[in-house]
């Protein structure tokens, strides 16, 4: 992003790609890493992306997980629960968050916030700790909010659809 004078000296900023009124882009280049537009896309489905890995890791390693903890189906299930319900309560906390301080620094924080779960999903040692780590790294998925948040104040409606699709 450039700025460039107007004739009654103000500065108005220059876009890579389109904008309009609202300095929000008419246009959706997938390949591109245009600032800030493209670039925010990229970083936001980027981090989203690591989230929602180290959310459903755990699963496919149950069976592992289930010996070496000694858990029961029960336990196994509650862990399942525990992981939705930090998402669901983190969701709704998230939203607040983007309002308050914007989608960057929500998702930013949210992400070194749920980091300490995921390592010590490694370290879990009793059913109670696995159920703990699964509930606070379920948070990590809230945020798919501040993507969503983030693509809508980045693009203009005609292409905000485009971009939260992809």
């Amino acid at each position: 992003m450039e700025v460039e004078g107007s004739v009654m000296g103000t500065q108005s900023p220059k876009f890579a790609l389109p904008v309009d009124s609202d300095h929000k882009a008419t246009e959706f280049r997938l390949f591109s890493i245009a600032k800030p537009h493209m670039r925010a896309f990229h970083l936001s489905w980027f981090s989203f992306f690591l989230c929602f890995v180290s959310s459903f890791a755990a699963p496919p390693l149950i069976p592992i997980i289930r010996d070496n903890l000694n858990l029961t189906a029960t336990d196994i299930g509650n862990a399942g629960i525990a992981s939705v319900s930090g998402a669901v309560f983190a969701r709704i906390a998230m939203g607040t968050a983007c309002d308050l301080f914007g989608p960057r620094l929500a998702s930013a924080s949210l992400i070194l916030l749920t980091a300490p779960a995921v390592f010590f999903t490694s370290i879990a040692s009793s059913p109670i700790s696995f159920l703990l780590v699964r509930f606070f790294t379920g948070f990590s998925l809230a945020t798919f909010v501040s993507t969503q948040f983030w693509m809508s104040s980045m693009f203009s409606p005609p292409v905000v659809g485009t971009a939260n699709g992809v």
